[in-house]
């Protein structure tokens, strides 16, 4: 970590770190990979959930670990030597979107994706299978994977513990379900795919329901530019923001109340 409360990736070879899975059922086949921690004998750990955006869709079981931070911060050095945790990084197919595109539907017509339902099978195999403390369940995603992440929460608000929502969006009127989750929302006023005012919306109507948590992170007119990245990148600073690696395990899960 460095001393401006950032994390600095080391280099290390991911996929060899996280390994591949694919789920299949009659109706959909989904890569996934998984990356577990070194486990003591009974103790049980968390689970970070993260959903890639729209540019790492597909079935290579690769791109959703390679093309940015969004999994692996996790499952760097830093991280685990304070915080182990196993890190569940599930790949969308090509013509699927997790949760819902703002581009073709308005908020009030915001429909669930079925490939979210995926997503929560494979939760439940993977806390299953290993040592998982199910009251310290975290989902979080960018962009595509932002409004994934929301939809996800709404879908299933007695599952998480808490949420990070980078450059995303959602459907404000199903927020009431997930007022008792503490939600970190990152976007750049800027940004150029997804508009800022999505995550305005979501926050302002989260604080209007008197929520348990949100906090948001708006990066300034110019600021992922002077980073040297395009102004959608918002990931980048928001992954490798320090706090809020701290602020999610420090979370539990709280009693879900509608």
């Amino acid at each position: 970590m460095s001393e401006g409360g950032a994390f600095i990736m080391a280099e290390k070879n991911y996929l060899e770190c996280f390994k591949p899975f694919m789920y299949e059922d009659e109706y959909v086949t989904m890569p996934y990979r998984l990356f577990e921690p070194e486990v003591k004998s009974g103790e049980k750990y968390p689970l970070v959930v993260f959903l890639h955006g729209a540019g790492e869709k597909g079935n290579d079981n690769q791109a959703q670990i390679i093309a940015n931070e969004g999994a692996t911060v996790w499952a760097s050095d830093e991280v685990q030597e304070k915080h182990p945790c196993f890190v569940l990084a599930p790949q969308c197919p090509v013509d699927g979107y997790w949760g819902v595109s703002f581009r073709t539907i308005s908020a009030d017509e915001i429909r669930p994706n079925s490939l979210l339902a995926t997503v929560s099978i494979i939760i439940d195999i993977v806390a299953d299978r290993y040592p998982v403390d199910t009251d310290r369940i975290y989902v979080t995603g960018l962009s595509m994977g932002g409004f994934g992440t929301i939809t996800l929460l709404t879908l299933h608000p007695e599952e998480f513990a808490a949420g990070v929502v980078v450059c995303g969006g959602g459907n404000v009127a199903k927020l009431n379900r997930i007022k008792h989750i503490p939600l970190w929302l990152f976007h750049a006023e800027d940004d150029d795919v997804v508009p800022v005012q999505l995550s305005r919306e979501v926050v302002e109507t989260l604080r209007k329901l008197e929520a348990t948590e949100v906090r948001y992170t708006e990066y300034p007119a110019g600021y992922m530019s002077s980073l040297g990245v395009g102004p959608h990148a918002s990931w980048i600073p928001a992954y490798r923001t320090k706090e809020m690696i701290e602020w999610v395990f420090e979370k539990r899960k709280s009693v879900c109340k509608h």
